[in-house]
């Protein structure tokens, strides 16, 4: 309950917030607080308690809510707004495929370091966390996202076949 409590309200307020920010520092700063989460769960000697993981999980949450907002930012400001389309379905799929690697590759470490529990996963997630805040710092995208939501209109012409106005295409 932390982790979704804390990603809802940070991405509605990050969302509103740190629209027109620079994605290398929100990307960054949200991948470090989920690994930090992470870190947080994995108490040594698998005795965490309720509030160690609290905290933990309401830091991954934290970050969680950033990362969504900014991604979305990110992704559309990199290409033209034609290209929306494009955009979306790149970061769907490649969404999709990160969760479904990750539960596999964490899957297996579970199952190799049972008698350590939790912890070699957290573990590892936190440095993929401090990995991907790193790349995202040094190599994420530079500049501000675009804050232009209202794209230009597109004039109607008559179609030829049927009555009324259609869209007439862009020009390339």
């Amino acid at each position: 309950m932390p982790l979704a409590l804390a990603s809802f309200i940070t991405s509605l307020i990050s969302g509103r917030r740190l629209h027109g920010a620079s994605p290398r520092a929100v990307l960054g700063t949200g991948l470090g607080l989920s690994g930090i989460g992470c870190a947080l769960q994995a108490m040594p000697g698998g005795h965490s308690s309720v509030g160690s993981l609290a905290v933990g999980l309401t830091v991954t949450g934290v970050g969680v809510g950033l990362l969504g907002p900014a991604l979305g930012a990110a992704v559309f400001a990199a290409l033209p707004p034609e290209r929306g389309g494009v955009a979306a379905g790149a970061m769907t799929t490649f969404r999709q495929l990160g969760q479904t690697l990750g539960v596999a590759v964490f899957g297996v470490l579970f199952q190799q370091g049972a008698a350590a529990g939790p912890a070699l996963v957290l573990v590892a997630a936190a440095g993929v966390g401090a990995v991907g805040a790193v790349l995202a710092f040094v190599w994420g995208p530079e500049g501000r996202a675009r804050s232009e939501t209202v794209r230009r209109p597109v004039p109607l012409t008559p179609s030829p076949t049927r009555s009324g106005p259609t869209p007439r295409p862009p020009r390339r």
